[in-house]
């Protein structure tokens, strides 16, 4: 008959059997075991304390090519030097579309989109840093980034995160692409983005509605708690497509314009469950 980790150990001892004579029959744990797995809890407690809650799966190596898995897809064929980082970039790249990205690189820098710019921008700052930078081996280097490369990064990080959660609406992608609509989207990303990586299913509303609603409701998996969500982002001259240039009393939002924003965002209260509202 088989023990259980918590019943009375069958030496006598009065002590549960996990306790007692389970370490001692099943022999010493090799020290690269613990190792390892003291490495992964101690990763994972630094992506919890970061708000990381959901769950990456770390590529593997198999004939050669590495392998990343997001969402409900694999992808088989990446070079073995692929990072993190440059896996994120390339799936922003291929959601949003090569065509796109080629399409704005014909246009004049004014008219193109600041999601383009950044990507020139990220290619030229690894053609300064690659030669020079400091070498993790002979396939990675690191350097730190510059804005461009940041937001960039950012957003990639923010899409892989609602494609993990297999939660990012062709709505809210064509608003990302559309210079007019970047703004507000992008900030809707980045707040749903935080959600899905705290572990909470995204039910975005109906676009479409007639009625007043708020952009997403989320749900925490492991509580079951729902929370309404409401984002509000205000243009400004000069920044991100705004015609126009940003003042200095424009570079502080008043507490008037906030309060505007505020009160619009309360129309879309649904009301039946609690709700947040991020400006």
């Amino acid at each position: 008959m088989k023990i259980g980790r918590n019943d009375q150990c069958h030496c006598k001892s009065g002590k549960k059997y996990k306790k007692c004579c389970m370490n001692k029959e099943t022999g010493p744990v090799p020290a690269e075991v613990i190792e390892h797995f003291q490495k992964v809890r101690a990763e994972q407690d630094y992506l919890k304390q970061a708000g990381i809650h959901i769950n990456y799966v770390k590529p593997i190596m198999f004939k050669g090519k590495k392998v990343f898995a997001l969402g409900n897809k694999v992808y088989a064929d990446c070079p073995p030097n692929t990072t993190f980082h440059t896996f994120l970039i390339q799936i922003l790249k291929e959601t949003i579309g090569l065509d796109w990205f080629r399409e704005q690189a014909k246009l004049p820098l004014e008219d193109r989109h600041f999601i383009s710019i950044c990507l020139e921008k990220l290619g030229e700052w690894i053609g300064k840093n690659e030669k020079t930078a400091e070498r993790i081996n002979s396939e990675v280097w690191g350097a730190k980034p510059d804005g461009y490369s940041k937001s960039l990064l950012s957003l990639a990080f923010d899409v892989c995160s609602l494609i993990h959660k297999q939660k990012l609406p062709t709505s809210l992608l064509a608003r990302l692409k559309n210079r007019d609509q970047y703004q507000g989207a992008r900030y809707e990303i980045a707040i749903a983005a935080i959600f899905a990586r705290l572990d909470c299913d995204i039910q975005f509303t109906d676009e479409n509605s007639k009625s007043k609603h708020c952009e997403f409701i989320a749900t925490h998996r492991a509580t079951g708690s729902s929370l309404a969500v409401e984002v509000k982002s205000k243009h400004r001259s000069g920044v991100l497509h705004q015609i126009g240039f940003l003042s200095p009393l424009e570079k502080l939002l008043s507490a008037r314009m906030i309060g505007r924003l505020f009160n619009d965002a309360l129309e879309q209260n649904p009301k039946d469950v609690p709700f947040a509202v991020f400006i």
